[in-house]
């Protein structure tokens, strides 16, 4: 039935059945209330602007809004008359740039002028659209705000003056399309000017735009009008109580509907006083939630689900010393789904500090419905209230009482519907009204229900119904399941969400909680459950849930799964039919960040979401667990030992179950970055050689096998014992090799910055400058290589390593505060920092600098000389500094285990292994470069803008472009037909490019290779790159699939002759610099470089700070141009073109980048096709990628 309820506190409970009585008094509920909390003076409810006017001339000197700029004591204010000045001298500003209904992009960090930009565009009759403030614009959020800014066609963008110049330019990549920037300060330029307001609002216009949902499809825009807004305020003020002298406290942020409406609109409406804080400083530490309310002495404050638990898991009873919460009348949970282990912990933990548990105020709403649907009654606590879980899969609940209650499920009540609106249960199917204790859809009804989605009338018209058969008047189908017991909401949850396993009703929300207590390797908040479809076509349940970086790597997928499976049984009896393992911050989330279970599935399929483990049973082939698969393999009781050994390899490096003999390395997702660590653990685990070219040329496992037995064999290989890497106490060591060739280049140009090492670390969230500093003390003391400096004052040039107790000496540690610097100024900076030289005989060779941005907003610098660090150890910096972060934040100081060896170890043993006996190799080695480029005496000639044969400035450009994930893929598939890699494929396009370009049919290009092979570098901090010099014969006749099988052929022969240093090749070869010389590092034998980088590890799990790898190489060029390609996950490949900004000009490079996009595009589609075919399209190339400021730290 449908009916009607009032709260409690205004009189006893009243049912009107009848839906048109209900529907008759809504315009009335409208037109005759008044915003009055108890015994005050009545102010009118029929806009925003008549409302806030009303204020401002009857309590002008009354403050309205208080925002605590840090967090806890630094307050500014402002009064009703102070906020009415503001709005209208910045709704002129806004009148300048657009008219009535023009939508206005809200994009600050929550403060004063957050509200002061929202009442200006009422004041101006614009409409206002809530978004992300500039400190939360990460890449999934920059792509949902452009979607925002498409649909709702945004005529100006409000954003606060330190964001203003960054954005302002294209090169943000901020996609505002046409958007006028204004920032809030320009309407304090004339304190004089009275400003602009409309005399009155129509109640029936369009307030706001509440934008929904938009993780996985377009976001949709909930058209709220003034009259809504009106409406549900008064309603929710009466359900909370609210009275004369009351005062919020709020941390939520400003762009959500919970944090705008219930927590400035209500009390600014109202005539209260609000007190706000950052969502930032919130999370950065909640104990402040809690102090702001007993220092604020606040009655009224709120938040979801999470915040309470939060504040319950984190806040340490140190920081509870004195602390008085017994002001508190209001503490309201909604937004998503409430649980009652949550509100009972809350208050059981804080109670001792003042807090009355009746505070616990459990409320139900949705966007849809401006924000309050349901209430409890003020004073009453969330009394635990269970039902039979049996008769709750059957849609038809039964309250458990006492000794009965064994097989109960306890149900948060939601309260009963806001005066003045009606609620329905509704069989969503037949659209009957079903009677109390039935589980069906949730109807209601009433002046708060919105106009509708943006432009989205098919939408609309699928959730919003008018004068429906049996329904009269406005009703709003919520999507979720609900019953009434008692007149009070019990939620169930999202309809679109359930699962039905064997004609019972699964609710996800109920595994989700028990995964996530129960199995300890997954992220709390971060797991969903969702229904997939079985093998039989019955319904199954799927799940989806993120792992922290660090604890992906202690434990192996299969272990993770089958803990999800053993809670699955024990607690529900159920099974999962699929498993996804995600890195952090993948799960699909809507705007105000709930969990989109339905999305799960969609995503996956369509390849927008990439787990990094996944468990299917409904695939033909099982996935046990790794030790199990390979135990009862059929194939183990008859593999030969070194078989065994490559299939642990395998599963190790692949993290999958047994691999079976046939299995290709490749198409089981292998590449050569993961061929060089199988090889090195074959190394490590047979004590003997292992060439990593039989690896490529033997693909699958039975035929790897059988090559590394025939090829030890050999006699020329049959004493092919490794050297033992092992620790030793020597205190200095010699130079690596490769550190030779560096020491020699910064002897000759000491104060060069080409082999400076940039990274910088972009952290959003509620970061701990101390704790990120001890982080980075422990990693200095872990790795010798960032507390090492040179001599040469004996017979060689020696490492001398800083003793681990004055470590702290050993590196630099420097903050900054850059909050007013503009972007240009703080990217100024980094480029300073990133080019400042090292002196390596007086170290320190190490340098970190945080940047503080803004309230939550942090950069973190780092700096290192090549000849301590490379690109692969930039991925080791990252992945230790985020368990030291985890570990000074909990006090825990052995995290992660000492190194088995330190790079003087490597040093050294790399020094034996090629002296005596060892020599021979390395000559061997020389003697393949010698005739691999023998003849090669013509470096490439790009057309350049400077006259060859003179010095020019190494100052290095930059130019980026990007490789879709669509086309990665289909170049992955290429590689994997012709037995090669993607590194191969780009490489091969990339020289028949410089050949269309040069002229040239032979082109050398060096890349650098990576260099570990050997197990014990992995974890290291060090140099351990070299360069190969990859010559291609690059002829017009000749198809991209022959040129793609030479390049692959060549590779692995390089890689098995990768031991002896570039320079020696290049002094063996004899080539003399070109006339007049070059400034550059590269040499007249390969003036191009070419690298594929794997991801770096950026998802990092460092307690709620998001963190991502920003633009910061400031470095001279090495070479005249280089392509460094980035993976990037299902965002494609990341390629930055560096160049001699003298030699080549913008324009030219640009070109470059699109024509080499292009060729791949063609070469996808057609790689049988004769390389003089491609056709390279100029005119669209002149409008290619746009120099960029930066580039990855490579």
């Amino acid at each position: 039935m449908s009916v009607i309820y009032t709260p409690r506190h205004d009189g006893a409970d009243t049912h009107a059945t009848n839906p048109a009585k209900v529907a008759d008094a809504v315009p009335n509920a409208v037109a005759n209330s008044t915003f009055n909390a108890a015994n005050a003076p009545a102010a009118p409810a029929s806009d925003l602007v008549s409302v806030l006017k009303w204020h401002a001339g009857q309590c002008p000197q009354q403050v309205a809004v208080r925002f605590l700029t840090d967090g806890e004591a630094s307050a500014c204010e402002l009064t009703y008359a102070g906020l009415d000045a503001r709005a209208r001298r910045f709704a002129a500003v806004l009148r300048r740039h657009g008219g009535p209904n023009d939508r206005v992009l809200l994009m600050l960090p929550t403060g004063l002028d957050y509200i002061v930009s929202f009442f200006a565009c009422q004041y101006a009759g614009m409409i206002a659209v809530p978004a992300y403030p500039p400190e939360a614009l990460q890449s999934g959020h920059v792509e949902r705000l452009r979607r925002m800014a498409q649909d709702c066609v945004a005529r100006i963008a409000v954003l606060d003056e330190a964001s203003h110049a960054g954005f302002a330019g294209a090169e943000s990549g901020l996609p505002l399309g046409g958007a006028t920037l204004v920032s809030p300060g320009e309407g304090n330029e004339n304190t004089e000017d009275d400003g602009f307001c409309i005399d009155q609002a129509d109640p029936d216009a369009v307030s706001f735009l509440q934008y929904t949902s938009g993780s996985t499809s377009a976001p949709k825009g909930v058209m709220v009008s003034h009259a809504n807004v009106c409406a549900n305020v008064s309603a929710m003020s009466r359900g909370m109580g609210c009275r004369v002298g009351d005062r919020m406290f709020s941390w939520l942020p400003l762009y959500h509907d919970m944090g705008l409406i219930g927590s400035v609109l209500m009390p600014v409406l109202c005539g209260f006083q609000v007190t706000l804080i950052s969502p930032l400083h919130f999370l950065e530490r909640p104990a402040r939630w809690l102090a702001g309310i007993a220092r604020e002495r606040a009655t009224v404050t709120g938040g979801p689900d999470f915040a309470y638990r939060l504040c319950t898991d984190r806040v340490r009873d140190a920081q509870l010393a004195g602390l008085n919460l017994s002001s508190l009348r209001v503490a309201f949970c909604g937004s998503e789904p409430i649980r009652q282990t949550t509100l009972a912990g809350f208050a059981a933990r804080f109670s001792a500090h003042g807090l009355d548990p009746r505070a616990m105020y459990a409320c139900y709403g949705l966007a849809e419905a401006t924000l309050f649907v349901t209430g409890v009654e003020v004073g009453t606590g969330a009394p635990e209230t269970r039902f039979s879980t049996a008769a709750l899969a059957q849609a038809s609940p039964v309250a458990l009482l006492g000794a009965d209650d064994s097989d109960g499920k306890a149900v948060v009540g939601c309260g009963v519907i806001a005066l003045g609106h009606a609620l329905a249960i509704v069989d969503p199917d037949t659209r009957e009204r079903l009677p109390e204790r039935r589980v069906g859809e949730v109807w209601c009804g009433g002046p708060s229900i919105t106009h509708g989605y943006w432009q989205n009338p098919e939408a609309s018209a699928a959730v919003f119904l008018d004068d429906a058969p049996g329904f009269p008047g406005r009703w709003l189908r919520t999507g979720d399941l609900a019953f009434v017991d008692g007149g009070q909401l019990f939620f169930c949850g999202r309809r679109k969400d359930m699962i039905v396993l064997r004609g019972e009703n699964v609710y996800p929300q109920d595994l989700e909680t028990v995964l996530a207590d129960r199995v300890e390797w997954l992220r709390r908040g971060r797991v969903t459950a969702f229904a997939v479809e079985a093998a039989d076509g019955a319904e199954a349940i799927g799940v989806a849930a993120e792992v922290p970086r660090g604890r992906a790597r202690q434990v192996a997928p299969e272990t993770i799964f089958a803990a999800i499976a053993a809670v699955l049984g024990e607690a529900f009896q159920y099974e999962a039919a699929l498993i996804l393992l995600l890195e952090p911050g993948d799960l699909p989330r809507t705007s105000s960040g709930k969990l989109q279970r339905s999305a799960c599935v969609s995503a996956w399929r369509s390849g927008a979401l990439v787990p990094f483990a996944v468990y299917d049973a409904r695939s033909a082939r099982p996935q046990p667990s790794a030790t199990e698969a390979l135990a009862n393999s059929a194939c183990a009781a008859v593999w030969t030992p070194t078989e065994q050994a490559v299939a642990q390899a395998w599963s190790e490096v692949l993290e999958i179950p047994a691999p079976r003999g046939s299995d290709d390395f490749f198409a089981l997702g292998g590449r050569s970055l993961l061929a060089l660590k199988v090889a090195s653990r074959l190394r490590a685990h047979l004590g003997r050689e292992v060439p990593l070219g039989l690896l490529f040329s033997h693909p699958t496992l039975a035929s790897l096998a059988a090559a590394l037995d025939a090829w030890w064999a050999a006699p020329s290989h049959a004493a092919g014992a490794v050297p033992a890497l092992t620790r030793s106490e020597v205190g200095d060591a010699p130079l690596s090799l490769p550190q030779e060739r560096l020491w020699v280049l910064w002897q000759l140009e000491p104060d060069s910055p080409a082999y400076n090492i940039s990274a910088a670390l972009s952290l959003m969230g509620p970061l701990d400058a101390a704790a990120a500093k001890s982080s980075l003390d422990a990693l200095v003391r872990r790795h010798e290589m960032l507390r090492t400096r040179f001599d040469d004052s004996g017979d060689a040039a020696r490492q001398i390593i800083v003793p681990v107790e004055h470590s702290a000496d050993a590196w630099r540690w420097e903050t900054a505060d850059v909050r007013n610097a503009t972007p240009a100024e703080f990217d100024a900076q980094l480029r300073r920092r990133a080019r400042e030289p090292f002196d390596l005989t007086r170290g320190p060779l190490f340098r970190a600098t945080l940047f503080t941005r803004g309230s939550g907003r942090h950069v973190l610098h780092f700096v290192m000389h090549h000849i301590v660090s490379d690109g692969w150890s930039i991925n080791v910096l990252l992945r230790d500094f985020a368990a030291g972060y985890r570990a000074a934040l909990h006090g825990d100081t052995s995290v992660l285990p000492a190194p088995p060896v330190q790079y003087a170890d490597y040093a050294a043993w790399q020094r034996e292994r090629f002296s005596g006996d060892g020599g021979a190799q390395l000559e061997a080695q020389l003697d393949y470069w010698r005739g691999r480029l023998a003849g090669y005496d013509a470096p490439l000639d790009l057309p350049s803008a400077h006259e060859r044969g003179r010095p020019y400035d190494p100052r290095a450009a930059r130019v980026a472009a990007r490789i879709p994930a669509s086309l990665a893929g289909r170049l992955d598939m290429l590689a994997r037909a012709e037995n090669a890699t993607l590194f191969m494929v780009l490489l091969a396009a990339f020289a028949a490019l410089l050949s269309r370009y040069s002229g040239a049919q032979d082109v050398v290009v060096a890349v650098p290779v990576a260099g570990r092979d050997r197990l014990e570098t992995e974890d290291l901090i060090g140099f351990f790159v070299n360069t190969l010099a990859m010559r291609a014969s690059v002829k017009g006749a000749k198809p991209f699939a022959a040129l793609l099988r030479e390049v692959r052929d060549d590779s692995i022969d390089a890689q098995a002759n990768a031991d002896v240093p570039f320079e020696r090749v290049v002094a063996a070869l004899q080539s003399a610099r070109r006339a007049g010389g070059t400034p550059l590092g590269g040499t007249p034998l390969a003036q191009i470089k070419f690298v594929l980088h794997d991801e770096f590890d950026t998802a990092l799990d460092i307690d709620g700070v998001n963190c991502a790898l920003v633009d910061a190489d400031a470095s001279d060029a090495r070479f005249e141009l280089a392509l460094d390609v980035l993976r990037q996950g299902a965002d494609g490949l990341h390629c930055v073109f560096a160049y001699a900004a003298e030699l080549y000009d913008d324009a030219f490079v640009a070109q470059f980048a699109w024509h080499y996009v292009e060729l791949l595009e063609q070469i996808a589609d057609a790689p049988q096709r004769a390389l003089g075919e491609f056709s390279l399209n100029d005119d669209e190339a002149a409008h290619g990628p746009a120099p960029v400021a930066g580039a990855y730290a490579l």
